[in-house]
């Protein structure tokens, strides 16, 4: 989600007049951005070259928020906002926002526009890092904007779904895919190693499955099947106790497993470039990027086939298994591994799939934007 708004903000600004704000938490305002904030949006790793554990340690602590309470310029929307002005909020929120934009909306008229998506919180409501309640205030905030801009079908139809339940008056909605895109390289299959690498790109919270893969990669590391898995992205703090030391023990115990943390897009296409293959566990999501970017880079993807990651799944490149069991997911993994013939049919459908570009979705998005004087990003 970080990535893609990322990317977002630096592809409009080639277009319009974007001014990037920021919410404070400590004091329930936006903010303008400081120098290290921007240089954090336009390219995080030219500000913190090393891979992370939890990044967001280097900008939301407590003394960072009030330091920026005080030394950054507060945004008042409401005064600052006119109608030929669009705001743009592409993150989920859950605080006082989901009072204050409406209002904001009504009152300035600028056209408002949002990004939804994914209704995890309350589809996996154990496993969701959310307050149900923020985000059913959350949900039902959206419907102030002029449009709502999904990321997939089922984002789209879950929003719906919520809306029509809470007896909500629906606004526009659109779906929207998000771009795959690593420059231009050649998207090969070759890894170069003799003991294949399996990676998995995702963030360590529950939902994304972590620990049914660990317990397929034992079960096939005990049977003799030789591989490295490789696990990318940051981890959370309702999973870093019980994750961080189950790597620990694992590793203790000789298994040939490697968490790279949170690293950059080049170091993140190596890994793709690197890998045999890729594991997606997740048990929902709104998109499924790390499978449309494994499959861009020509590298097949084991993962589950239901709602969007079905969506994506779906055009070839991906051995489909039941996420949510260790025997599934282990033998899809293993089947991967020793059936060449499939292996190499799924690399081709990988290559031959066809994603959209940034410079696509961009102008796509620019259409939704109703020709505006500027954009407030927040």
């Amino acid at each position: 989600m970080q990535r893609m708004t990322r990317g977002l903000y630096r592809h409009l600004r080639d277009h319009l007049e974007v001014m990037p704000i920021s919410w404070n938490k400590k004091g329930k305002v936006y903010q303008q951005l400081g120098p290290r904030e921007l240089a954090v949006l336009r390219d995080p790793f030219r500000v913190r070259s090393k891979p992370s554990v939890r990044p967001e340690w280097y900008g939301e602590t407590r003394t960072e928020e009030w330091l920026r309470l005080f030394l950054r310029k507060k945004i008042d929307l409401e005064s600052e906002m006119t109608k030929t002005d669009v705001l743009l909020i592409p993150d989920f929120y859950n605080d006082a926002r989901t009072s204050l934009l409406p209002r904001v909306i009504s009152r300035t008229r600028a056209y408002s526009v949002a990004i939804f998506h994914d209704a995890a919180a309350l589809r996996l409501p154990t496993l969701a890092d959310h307050n149900r309640v923020k985000f059913h205030n959350y949900l039902r905030s959206l419907a102030a904007f002029d449009l709502v801009i999904c990321i997939s079908q089922e984002s789209r139809d879950d929003l719906l779904k919520r809306w029509s339940d809470e007896g909500v008056n629906p606004t526009k909605t659109v779906i929207e895919p998000w771009p795959v895109e690593f420059g231009s390289d050649v998207r090969e299959t070759s890894s170069g190693r003799t003991e294949p690498i399996i990676a998995c790109i995702g963030s360590f919270e529950p939902r994304k499955n972590h620990f049914t893969l660990l317990s397929a990669a034992e079960q096939l590391w005990e049977k003799g099947i030789h591989f490295e898995l490789q696990l990318v992205g940051r981890t959370t703090h309702h999973s870093a106790p019980k994750m961080i030391a189950r790597l620990w023990r694992m590793r203790r115990d000789g298994r040939p497993l490697r968490w790279l943390r949170h690293i950059s897009d080049d170091a993140l296409h190596e890994v793709y470039k690197s890998c045999r293959f890729t594991v997606y566990p997740s048990l929902m999501e709104g998109f499924g990027l790390p499978i449309a970017e494994s499959l861009w880079h020509g590298k097949p993807v084991v993962c589950g086939g239901n709602g969007a990651l079905g969506e994506v799944a779906v055009g070839g490149g991906c051995l489909i298994v039941d996420q949510t069991s260790v025997d599934a997911l282990a033998e899809g993994i293993s089947t991967l591994l020793s059936d060449q013939q499939l292996y190499s049919r799924l690399c081709a459908e990988a290559r031959a799939r066809t994603f959209r570009s940034w410079a696509d979705y961009t102008a796509k998005f620019l259409t939704h934007l109703q020709n505006p004087n500027s954009v407030v990003f927040t």
